[in-house]
């Protein structure tokens, strides 16, 4: 079983998500999708100088906005996503809500934040998309989430996408590959 953590609004989570989807499907294996909470990194508040401190982070985002855009455009996508980006709470917390094979839905989710700008805060828009998707009905419970995002965090998992496989933690899409030869036995 591969755990697999996410959050919809994570440009890194979209762009990982062909791939590990790809490698789920090479390798057969089964997987779980889990909801974490991705937050920007907050700037180190002890500098000796701030203005540097603030500098040094613009040029971080700026960085990762190119690398993201240049994966993004091998894979054919936009990374415009919302004009007005919202929280994904809800649909993450329908992750919580169910056993079965959540797939049909993460991906639903993906494209309808990347794709439509679809506000995946409102439970309305999440049980519509959750029922276009799978039989069973949605169950979104907020406090479940928190209470998942603590114990995630307790238990080491600091951003997104994470994989869990035989209880080794994988952080970032580019140990895929790895994981694959993990996952095939080669």
């Amino acid at each position: 079983m591969l755990t697999v953590y996410i959050d919809f609004k994570s440009p890194d989570c979209y762009l990982a998500l062909a791939p590990t989807l790809a490698m789920i499907e090479h390798t057969g294996c089964r997987v779980r999708w889990l909801p974490l909470r991705v937050r920007e990194r907050e700037l180190p508040k002890d500098s000796h100088d701030p203005a540097l401190t603030a500098s040094h982070g613009r040029v971080r985002r700026a960085y990762q906005q190119r690398i993201n855009q240049h994966y993004a455009s091998l894979q054919g996508l936009s990374l415009e996503g919302p004009t007005n980006p919202h929280g994904t709470d809800a649909a993450l917390a329908a992750l919580l809500g169910s056993e079965n094979n959540t797939t049909p839905f993460v991906q639903a989710a993906f494209n309808a934040y990347w794709q439509d700008s679809a506000n995946l805060d409102s439970p309305q828009t999440v049980t519509k998309l959750w029922g276009s998707c799978l039989s069973q009905p949605a169950s979104i419970d907020i406090e479940v989430l928190d209470r998942h995002q603590a114990d995630a965090e307790t238990a080491g998992i600091p951003d997104a996408p994470a994989y869990v496989l035989g209880g080794e933690l994988f952080i970032g899409r580019a140990h895929l590959p790895w994981l694959r030869e993990l996952l095939t036995g080669s």
